[in-house]
């Protein structure tokens, strides 16, 4: 698969608006019609590689993901996967900060109550949800960064790996919603709490195993 530019992106839409204006500005029928056809066909490939370029965007920065860990399953693969096995306290301290950080988004206001506050005391929730976003999101680097390229991962490393994933999208969701119309503010608050409590219950599964 090639991969598309922005930069390319951008230059098909200046072709494109160009085409458009030859096509207003074309005399005759016929140089009507044919510049009106290369005009849509510009305009359809500059949608095409503009939509491209929008997916990947959007699967890097994390948009769109699944849980990582099922709730439904999680219980069950803690207890196999991390019994009779220890952690090491940087390991410890991660998990209690992962789970207070759960907490605070659990603990988020909803949305009616945000609403009826004035602007200073909405900047103030604005403000605690970005600092919610980057904590999850150091979190989620913190526990990447437990195992270099070639050390030996513990065996629970991967459901904590994924409940830390599942904890970072709680945060981007939680902080998105003040920059969202107010129709999709509610599944932002939605997924937060789904991504927040299915990270919380991996969390103190390990905390208990380990």
């Amino acid at each position: 698969m090639f991969s598309i530019d922005i930069i390319q992106v951008a230059i098909l839409w200046c072709i494109a608006g160009s085409a458009l204006i030859c096509a207003i500005n074309s005399r005759g029928v016929i140089r009507a019609v044919v510049s009106g056809l290369i005009t849509a066909a510009i305009v359809v490939t500059a949608v095409f590689f503009s939509y491209m370029k929008y997916d990947s965007v959007k699967r890097e920065i994390g948009l769109g993901e699944t849980p990582s860990v099922p709730s439904s399953s999680s219980e069950t693969m803690v207890e196999n996967q991390a019994a009779k096995v220890s952690c090491s306290p940087v390991e410890k301290q991660i998990l209690e900060e992962v789970i207070a950080i759960s907490d605070s988004i659990l603990a988020f206001p909803k949305l009616k109550y945000i609403n009826n506050q004035d602007m200073e005391k909405r900047e103030v929730f604005e403000s605690k949800a970005l600092s919610l976003r980057n904590k999850s999101m150091d979190s989620y680097r913190q526990v990447r960064g437990l195992f270099g390229p070639g050390d030996e991962k513990s065996c629970y490393y991967d459901l904590l790996l994924g409940a830390a994933d599942n904890l970072r999208l709680a945060g981007y969701e939680t902080h998105s919603l003040f920059g969202q119309e107010n129709d999709n503010v509610g599944d932002s608050l939605n997924k937060a709490a789904v991504y927040a409590a299915q990270a919380k219950a991996v969390f103190l599964q390990l905390r208990e195993q380990l």
